[in-house]
Protein backbone atom coordinates (compact mmCIF):
# COMPACT_ATOMS: atom_id res chain seq x y z
CA UNK A 1 0.00 0.00 0.00
CA UNK A 2 3.03 2.31 -0.22
CA UNK A 3 1.67 3.63 -3.55
CA UNK A 4 -1.65 4.51 -1.86
CA UNK A 5 -0.17 6.78 0.82
CA UNK A 6 0.34 9.89 -1.31
CA UNK A 7 -3.25 9.82 -2.61
CA UNK A 8 -4.69 9.00 0.80
CA UNK A 9 -2.69 11.76 2.45
CA UNK A 10 -3.85 14.27 -0.16
CA UNK A 11 -7.48 13.29 0.28
CA UNK A 12 -7.13 13.36 4.05
CA UNK A 13 -5.62 16.84 3.85
CA UNK A 14 -8.55 18.00 1.75
CA UNK A 15 -10.94 16.52 4.30
CA UNK A 16 -9.15 18.17 7.20
CA UNK A 17 -9.07 21.57 5.48
CA UNK A 18 -12.76 21.29 4.64
CA UNK A 19 -13.64 20.39 8.24
CA UNK A 20 -11.45 23.20 9.58
CA UNK A 21 -13.09 25.74 7.26
CA UNK A 22 -16.55 24.56 8.22
CA UNK A 23 -15.74 24.77 11.90
CA UNK A 24 -14.39 28.30 11.55
CA UNK A 25 -17.39 29.39 9.55
CA UNK A 26 -19.79 27.99 12.13
CA UNK A 27 -17.77 29.51 14.94
CA UNK A 28 -17.99 32.93 13.29
CA UNK A 29 -21.74 32.56 12.85
CA UNK A 30 -22.08 31.40 16.46
CA UNK A 31 -20.34 34.53 17.78
CA UNK A 32 -23.24 36.69 16.60
CA UNK A 33 -26.02 34.24 17.38
CA UNK A 34 -28.64 35.26 19.98
CA UNK A 35 -27.83 34.33 23.50
CA UNK A 36 -29.56 31.14 24.60
CA UNK A 37 -29.33 29.39 21.21
CA UNK A 38 -25.55 28.77 21.30
CA UNK A 39 -25.67 25.31 22.87
CA UNK A 40 -28.36 24.04 20.52
CA UNK A 41 -26.61 25.46 17.44
CA UNK A 42 -23.21 24.02 18.40
CA UNK A 43 -24.71 20.55 18.89
CA UNK A 44 -26.43 20.64 15.47
CA UNK A 45 -23.28 21.91 13.78
CA UNK A 46 -21.22 19.18 15.41
CA UNK A 47 -23.65 16.51 14.18
CA UNK A 48 -23.61 18.02 10.67
CA UNK A 49 -19.81 18.17 10.58
CA UNK A 50 -19.49 14.61 11.87
CA UNK A 51 -21.86 13.42 9.15
CA UNK A 52 -19.92 15.16 6.39
CA UNK A 53 -16.67 13.81 7.74
CA UNK A 54 -18.10 10.28 7.72
CA UNK A 55 -19.20 10.71 4.10
CA UNK A 56 -15.74 11.93 3.12
CA UNK A 57 -14.10 9.02 4.92
CA UNK A 58 -16.38 6.57 3.10
CA UNK A 59 -15.58 8.27 -0.21
CA UNK A 60 -11.90 8.03 0.58
CA UNK A 61 -12.26 4.30 1.29
CA UNK A 62 -14.11 3.87 -2.01
CA UNK A 63 -11.36 5.68 -3.92
CA UNK A 64 -8.72 3.57 -2.22
CA UNK A 65 -10.56 0.39 -3.25
CA UNK A 66 -10.82 1.62 -6.86
CA UNK A 67 -7.12 2.45 -6.85
CA UNK A 68 -6.30 -0.98 -5.44
CA UNK A 69 -8.38 -2.65 -8.15
CA UNK A 70 -6.77 -0.55 -10.91
CA UNK A 71 -3.26 -1.35 -9.66
CA UNK A 72 -4.11 -5.05 -9.53
CA UNK A 73 -5.40 -4.95 -13.12
CA UNK A 74 -2.27 -3.05 -14.17
CA UNK A 75 -0.06 -5.74 -12.67
CA UNK A 76 -2.08 -8.47 -14.37
CA UNK A 77 -1.85 -6.75 -17.76
CA UNK A 78 1.88 -6.21 -17.29
CA UNK A 79 2.35 -9.89 -16.47
CA UNK A 80 0.32 -10.91 -19.55
CA UNK A 81 2.36 -8.53 -21.72
CA UNK A 82 5.68 -9.92 -20.48
CA UNK A 83 4.40 -13.48 -20.96
CA UNK A 84 3.23 -12.66 -24.50
CA UNK A 85 6.64 -11.20 -25.37
CA UNK A 86 8.35 -14.35 -24.08
CA UNK A 87 5.98 -16.58 -26.06
CA UNK A 88 6.61 -14.57 -29.25
CA UNK A 89 10.37 -14.85 -28.76
CA UNK A 90 10.09 -18.60 -28.17
CA UNK A 91 7.91 -18.95 -31.28
CA UNK A 92 10.45 -17.03 -33.37
CA UNK A 93 13.31 -19.21 -32.13
CA UNK A 94 11.30 -22.40 -32.65
CA UNK A 95 10.37 -21.33 -36.18
CA UNK A 96 14.01 -20.59 -37.02
CA UNK A 97 15.07 -23.99 -35.67
CA UNK A 98 12.35 -25.73 -37.69
CA UNK A 99 13.42 -23.92 -40.86
CA UNK A 100 17.03 -24.95 -40.26
CA UNK A 101 15.93 -28.53 -39.72
CA UNK A 102 13.87 -28.52 -42.93
CA UNK A 103 16.84 -27.21 -44.94
CA UNK A 104 19.18 -29.67 -43.23
CA UNK A 105 16.98 -32.70 -43.87
CA UNK A 106 16.28 -31.63 -47.46
CA UNK A 107 20.02 -31.29 -48.09
CA UNK A 108 20.68 -34.64 -46.43
CA UNK A 109 18.08 -36.32 -48.63
CA UNK A 110 19.59 -34.77 -51.77
CA UNK A 111 23.14 -35.82 -50.92
CA UNK A 112 21.99 -39.31 -50.00
CA UNK A 113 20.92 -39.59 -53.65
CA UNK A 114 24.01 -37.87 -55.05
CA UNK A 115 26.34 -40.39 -53.42
CA UNK A 116 24.63 -43.05 -55.53
CA UNK A 117 25.92 -41.22 -58.62
CA UNK A 118 29.40 -41.22 -57.10
CA UNK A 119 29.12 -44.97 -56.60
CA UNK A 120 28.08 -45.43 -60.24
CA UNK A 121 30.94 -43.22 -61.50
CA UNK A 122 33.42 -45.06 -59.30
CA UNK A 123 32.19 -48.40 -60.66
CA UNK A 124 32.51 -47.06 -64.23
CA UNK A 125 36.11 -45.96 -63.58
CA UNK A 126 37.01 -49.34 -62.12
CA UNK A 127 35.41 -51.12 -65.08
CA UNK A 128 37.37 -48.90 -67.49
CA UNK A 129 40.61 -49.91 -65.81
CA UNK A 130 39.85 -53.58 -66.28
CA UNK A 131 38.25 -53.54 -69.74
CA UNK A 132 38.76 -51.87 -73.11
CA UNK A 133 35.17 -52.39 -74.17
CA UNK A 134 34.42 -48.75 -75.02
CA UNK A 135 30.90 -49.51 -76.20
CA UNK A 136 30.04 -50.97 -72.80
CA UNK A 137 31.67 -47.98 -71.04
CA UNK A 138 29.69 -45.54 -73.20
CA UNK A 139 26.47 -47.40 -72.45
CA UNK A 140 27.22 -47.29 -68.73
CA UNK A 141 27.98 -43.55 -68.78
CA UNK A 142 24.76 -42.87 -70.67
CA UNK A 143 22.83 -44.75 -67.98
CA UNK A 144 24.57 -42.74 -65.25
CA UNK A 145 23.79 -39.49 -67.10
CA UNK A 146 20.12 -40.42 -67.47
CA UNK A 147 19.98 -41.29 -63.77
CA UNK A 148 21.53 -37.92 -62.88
CA UNK A 149 18.96 -36.08 -65.02
CA UNK A 150 16.10 -37.91 -63.29
CA UNK A 151 17.56 -37.09 -59.89
CA UNK A 152 17.90 -33.40 -60.68
CA UNK A 153 14.41 -33.24 -62.17
CA UNK A 154 12.98 -34.79 -58.99
CA UNK A 155 14.44 -31.85 -57.09
CA UNK A 156 13.15 -29.21 -59.52
CA UNK A 157 16.26 -28.76 -61.69
CA UNK A 158 15.80 -29.05 -65.45
CA UNK A 159 17.91 -28.12 -68.49
CA UNK A 160 17.52 -24.79 -70.27
CA UNK A 161 18.23 -25.29 -73.96
CA UNK A 162 18.92 -22.44 -76.39
CA UNK A 163 18.07 -23.29 -80.01
CA UNK A 164 19.57 -21.85 -83.17
CA UNK A 165 17.50 -18.96 -84.55
CA UNK A 166 15.81 -18.33 -81.21
CA UNK A 167 15.72 -14.66 -80.12
CA UNK A 168 18.32 -13.81 -77.49
CA UNK A 169 16.74 -13.33 -74.06
CA UNK A 170 18.91 -11.63 -71.45
CA UNK A 171 16.81 -13.28 -68.70
CA UNK A 172 17.73 -16.77 -69.95
CA UNK A 173 20.89 -16.44 -72.03
CA UNK A 174 24.44 -15.21 -71.65
CA UNK A 175 26.11 -14.02 -74.85
CA UNK A 176 29.77 -15.06 -75.11
CA UNK A 177 30.45 -13.70 -78.59
CA UNK A 178 28.69 -11.64 -81.31
CA UNK A 179 29.42 -12.81 -84.86
CA UNK A 180 28.13 -11.96 -88.37
CA UNK A 181 25.81 -14.49 -89.95
CA UNK A 182 24.51 -14.57 -93.53
CA UNK A 183 21.04 -15.89 -92.65
CA UNK A 184 20.23 -15.19 -89.01
CA UNK A 185 19.16 -11.64 -88.11
CA UNK A 186 20.93 -9.66 -85.45
CA UNK A 187 20.01 -10.60 -81.90
CA UNK A 188 19.28 -14.26 -82.58
CA UNK A 189 21.15 -17.29 -81.32
CA UNK A 190 23.70 -18.87 -83.63
CA UNK A 191 24.97 -21.64 -81.37
CA UNK A 192 24.60 -22.89 -77.81
CA UNK A 193 27.99 -23.26 -76.16
CA UNK A 194 26.80 -24.48 -72.75
CA UNK A 195 23.29 -25.38 -71.68
CA UNK A 196 21.67 -23.56 -68.79
CA UNK A 197 19.57 -24.87 -65.94
CA UNK A 198 16.35 -23.82 -64.23
CA UNK A 199 15.52 -24.45 -60.60
CA UNK A 200 11.73 -24.52 -60.61
CA UNK A 201 10.89 -21.06 -62.05
CA UNK A 202 14.27 -19.43 -61.42
CA UNK A 203 17.38 -19.44 -63.58
CA UNK A 204 20.05 -21.50 -61.89
CA UNK A 205 22.54 -20.92 -64.69
CA UNK A 206 22.08 -18.96 -67.93
CA UNK A 207 22.57 -20.77 -71.22
CA UNK A 208 25.82 -19.57 -72.81
CA UNK A 209 25.40 -18.78 -76.47
CA UNK A 210 26.87 -17.20 -79.60
CA UNK A 211 24.63 -14.50 -81.06
CA UNK A 212 24.29 -13.15 -84.58
CA UNK A 213 25.43 -9.67 -85.61
CA UNK A 214 23.40 -9.89 -88.78
CA UNK A 215 24.53 -10.19 -92.41
CA UNK A 216 27.05 -7.31 -92.26
CA UNK A 217 30.51 -8.73 -92.74
CA UNK A 218 29.25 -12.23 -93.40
CA UNK A 219 31.00 -12.17 -96.81
CA UNK A 220 34.38 -12.18 -95.09
CA UNK A 221 34.94 -8.43 -94.91
CA UNK A 222 34.36 -8.40 -91.15
CA UNK A 223 36.23 -10.05 -88.33
CA UNK A 224 34.68 -13.34 -87.32
CA UNK A 225 35.68 -14.96 -84.06
CA UNK A 226 35.35 -18.71 -83.68
CA UNK A 227 33.11 -19.68 -80.77
CA UNK A 228 34.36 -22.12 -78.16
CA UNK A 229 33.71 -25.81 -78.90
CA UNK A 230 30.15 -26.84 -78.21
CA UNK A 231 29.54 -28.87 -75.08
CA UNK A 232 28.05 -32.27 -75.83
CA UNK A 233 25.17 -33.36 -73.65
Amino acid sequence: MSENKPLRKRVQDVVNRYIDQEQRAHAAEGSVAPEGSTLETSSAEADHTAGEQQLLVEKLAELEEQLRTAMQERDEFREKYVRALAEMDNLRKRTEREKEQIVLYATERLFSRLVELLDDLHAAVQAGKQSRDYEAMLSGLEMITAKAHRLYEEHGVRPLEAKEGEPFNVELHEALIHVPHPELPEGTIVQQVQRGYLFRDRVLRHARVVTSAGAAGADGSGDVQSPPPSEKS
